[in-house]
């Protein structure tokens, strides 16, 4: 890896993460936004009192009263997860797949540069991404739930944020994996974004099925957001999975592409 390649890999997602990090700033906003109100209601429990305590808990609803449960809820038991890790697997197979599929990475190999670099600069560049977008959501909830007096923890704010981010650099390093093996862009979409929404199913409603409940363990939503992080702060097991999976997806795309004939238009 080198400065020069992991500037491009940054540059190349630039405009698309600016344009997510407002989307995902507004959406936090507009949750924050209701919970005076929503709170001052009272009407808050009233709103799962006639579902299951299983889809309850599938959908992170328990304690929707408390700010720490309305937040979980409302964003970071699944809107916040599901659409950080998205935009980790959209740009991740844009700079690899895509960039294959259209031709660009062929010329850029022609250049003194290992394909190793390449693909380990521009895993970088997207980890880096999904940390910066990852730490102004946290800086949000954290700030904006101060304004509103929330009293919410900060260890259960960062904790949050942290499995938030590694759930979204772990489908980022599936993508990489796919490409890296030399699926088109499209097959390594479907993969990720399938594996991505496997993932949740599992962890969310496996659980309700005692005889089932040990397989949630193979979910890394299961590693990230089961422990609930912004109640109950970091789980150094599941920062550990998710670190060491992403690392390991990451490495079989960046050895794989080294054995293979990348593909020309």
């Amino acid at each position: 890896m080198n400065a020069e390649l992991l500037a491009r890999g940054l540059g190349a997602q630039r405009r698309g993460a600016l344009v997510w990090a407002a989307a995902l700033l507004a959406l936090v906003a507009s949750v924050l936004a209701v919970w005076p109100s929503m709170s001052e209601s009272g009407s808050l429990d009233s709103l799962v009192a006639g579902m299951s305590p299983e889809v309850v808990s599938a959908l992170g609803l328990e304690a929707l009263a408390s700010p720490a449960g309305f937040l979980n809820g409302n964003l970071f038991a699944l809107l916040l997860p599901l659409l950080v890790a998205a935009l980790g697997i959209m740009h991740m197979s844009a700079l690899t797949a895509g960039d294959e599929d259209a031709g660009r990475l062929e010329l850029l190999l022609a250049l003194p540069v290992s394909r190793v670099g390449v693909y380990l600069s521009r895993f970088v560049a997207v980890a880096l991404v999904l940390a910066a977008v990852a730490l102004l959501v946290g800086a949000t909830v954290g700030f904006g739930g101060a304004a509103l007096d929330m009293k919410l923890r900060a260890e259960g704010v960062a904790a949050a944020t942290l499995g938030v981010f590694l759930l979204a650099v772990f489908h980022a390093a599936l993508a990489l994996a796919l490409a890296g093996i030399g699926l088109r862009a499209g097959v390594v979409l479907a993969g990720s974004f399938g594996g991505l929404v496997l993932g949740y199913l599992i962890s969310a409603l496996v659980p309700t099925i005692a005889a089932l409940e040990p397989v949630a363990v193979v979910s890394p939503w299961h590693w990230a957001l089961a422990e609930r992080p912004l109640e109950n702060g970091f789980d150094g097991a599941g920062i550990a999975v998710l670190a060491g999976g992403a690392i390991l997806l990451a490495t079989v795309g960046i050895l794989t592409v080294r054995r293979r004939t990348i593909r020309t238009v």
